[in-house]
């Protein structure tokens, strides 16, 4: 038994809150880069660049966090539980796979080719061996995010792309590579291990009687399936709204 402190199927709502805001912030991120894409907007462009890392920095925080949960459930059901993770890892990086192939056939600097599916499917199979280290991971979590101050400076063709390590000028609307996000990652985990030990909350924490956080804790457990649909939906209307959008195929 999960105990009395959490709510639907064993989730914690405040971590599905949390997510719940950052895939939010991702929507209206997201469409803001649309219609910086196809479109030219071209207003406020600091702000949206902070909204746009502060958006990341939550999204992949969370998954960190959710990752430390449910591993840590995992390994009291099992010593070895590695298959769930290497499908987990099957799943999201082949889905990041089919949005590379579906971008391909888009101009080039709107391919995306280690987008924030690919991330965390890569980043479920690169959690486990630092599962261990538990809140020092804030140590290994300074090696990614300073780390990425070096490897920025390095250029190569397209193949390093995971490392962070980019072909000079290179842009895709949609791109988390290990160095620095894993640092984010990790600290996602620190604070699991802080906060949930052994994959347990410390304290009950009541779920509000709000209708936004009602909102916010639904997208929170539905955010594969909104972040699949929402750009799809974003780039119909804006074709609906505006006709032929220039740079796309149709």
């Amino acid at each position: 038994m999960l105990g009395a402190e959490v709510y639907g199927r064993g989730r914690y709502w405040e971590i599905d809150l949390l997510r719940g805001v950052g895939i939010t912030m991702m929507i209206v991120s997201n469409f803001v880069t649309d219609l910086q894409l196809f479109l030219g907007y071209n207003e406020h462009r600091m702000f949206w660049l902070l909204f746009a890392i502060a958006t990341a920095t939550i999204f992949v925080f969370t998954s960190g966090l959710s990752f430390w949960v449910s591993y840590s459930r995992a390994l009291k059901r099992s010593s070895s539980p590695y298959t769930k993770y290497f499908r987990r890892f099957l799943k999201l990086f082949g889905l990041g796979m089919i949005i590379t192939l579906i971008t391909s056939f888009l101009p080039e600097r709107m391919t995306i080719h280690f987008g924030i599916l690919h991330f965390l499917g890569a980043a479920a199979l690169l959690g486990i061996p630092f599962y261990r280290f538990g809140i020092t991971n804030i140590i290994w979590a300074l090696f990614f995010l300073l780390g990425y101050f070096l490897v920025r400076n390095i250029h190569d063709g397209i193949f390093l792309l995971p490392l962070g390590i980019m072909p000079k000028d290179y842009f895709a609307p949609d791109y988390f590579p290990i160095f620095p996000w894993f640092g984010v990652y990790l600290l996602g985990m620190a604070g699991g291990s802080f906060f949930y030990p052994n994959g347990t909350r410390k304290r009950h924490l009541p779920l509000p009687q709000s209708p936004a956080v009602h909102f916010l804790t639904f997208m929170g457990r539905h955010t594969l399936k909104v972040y699949l649909i929402h750009q799809p939906i974003f780039v119909g209307l804006l074709r609906l709204l505006y006709g032929p959008i220039p740079g796309l195929p149709f």
